[in-house]
């Protein structure tokens, strides 16, 4: 028997109401329903509510597929990272999910998983889900795959890192001058003998913070013992096999600068199972990345805050923008200066104004709730 509450429409079930089920419960045309659902236009407030009741009493869904052929558009964003396991990488998702899900964007994460031919296929895989935009941090500085036709009239956003010679939106840090701010710090705290650890050639933000610390280190007349310039990845378990190999090493120096923080986590990680307690008790670093944890790493003076909530805002601002088909600027470089932060429970000392106030203004976020 019909539902009489529902105007004769019973839906089991197996079935999925449709927009045509909404407009006849409501006693509407199917257009006011799409007037309502999708907020255009002036519609009758008592006319909203009938629909808006319909909805819920039918438990009505949008088809989301059938949606974007007639709209072309999905209003999904293609999200592609180097690995998921890095925080800052998954910092600066949730500041995209924040101010791009209210406006009805879904995001598509996957992982490049430090891979070239990976980041290739998740790329394909992005295209053919049809995205309207794409964000990614590049894994390497090759780029070839991202000149393909398919990406003409995708949006593309590069953050944290770029690829020269590619004509895209790109939001950067200056890691050059955050890596030459941290590693001064060291030297002014009396640090003269200063490795460096971690790294790829062929990442952006690796050799930007490598030739940051060779600044510093020029600018004090002070000797780059090339030795103890370690390169060998951006990872955890890079910092630590890299750790390891210090500890082979004869007249290991006890202050280096971490590439970033998963390589200071690993590093660190090791050191505290393996080191001698002497030779830990007069370890001092500087990193790029502050995050939650930091104050947590025993060994860390200073630090390389990068303005995540910023740096969130500058890529969503020109993925919308492009969306929209607003091409003015391009295309663009926003280029964010990081904050330095001193460690004073670790040794950090304060030495300047500049870290004075990194000390008083700045703080790790807290807004997770953790179980």
């Amino acid at each position: 028997m019909p539902d009489a509450a529902s105007g004769g429409l019973c839906m089991g079930k197996s079935e999925n109401a449709t927009i045509k089920d909404v407009a006849k419960l409501a006693g509407v045309s199917i257009a006011t329903v799409s007037r309502v659902l999708n907020k255009l236009g002036v519609v009758n407030p008592e006319t909203e509510r009938r629909v808006l009741s319909a909805v819920n009493m039918l438990h009505y869904q949008r088809n989301a597929v059938a949606r974007s052929l007639k709209l072309k558009e999905t209003k999904s964003i293609g999200i592609m990272v180097p690995e998921i396991s890095n925080t800052f990488f998954t910092e600066i998702v949730e500041q995209l999910e924040k101010l791009l899900g209210p406006l009805g964007y879904a995001l598509l994460l996957c992982s490049s998983e430090n891979s070239v031919d990976e980041e290739k296929r998740k790329l394909s895989l992005l295209l053919e889900r049809n995205v309207d935009a794409l964000l990614v941090i590049p894994v390497s500085d090759i780029g070839s795959h991202f000149n393909s036709p398919s990406l003409e009239h995708t949006p593309l956003v590069m953050l944290d890192r770029k690829i020269d010679g590619l004509s895209c939106d790109v939001v950067l840090t200056d890691n050059r001058k955050g890596a030459y701010d941290v590693t001064c710090a060291l030297i002014r705290e009396g640090r003269t003998r200063i490795g460096f650890l971690g790294g790829d050639n062929h990442v952006h933000t690796s050799v930007e913070r490598l030739h940051g610390f060779l600044d510093a280190m020029r600018d004090h007349h002070l000797e780059v013992e090339s030795e103890f310039i370690l390169l060998g990845g951006m990872t955890q378990k890079a910092g630590y096999t890299l750790a390891e190999q210090l500890l082979t090493m004869s007249n290991c120096p006890d202050t280096f600068f971490m590439v970033n923080d998963m390589v200071h986590i690993g590093a660190t990680s090791y050191l505290m199972s393996n080191a001698p307690k002497p030779f830990r008790s007069n370890l001092a670093f500087a990193t790029f990345d502050y995050l939650y944890y930091a104050p947590l790493l025993k060994f860390c003076h200073y630090a390389v805050g990068q303005p995540l909530q910023l740096m969130g805002e500058s890529a969503a601002q020109l993925l919308i923008r492009r969306m929209e088909g607003d091409r003015e600027g391009f295309p663009a470089t926003v280029v964010i200066e990081p904050v330095i932060h001193v460690m004073k429970e670790n040794g950090g000392i304060v030495t300047d104004e500049k870290s004075m106030a990194s000390t008083s203004a700045h703080s790790p976020r807290f807004e997770k709730v953790f179980s």
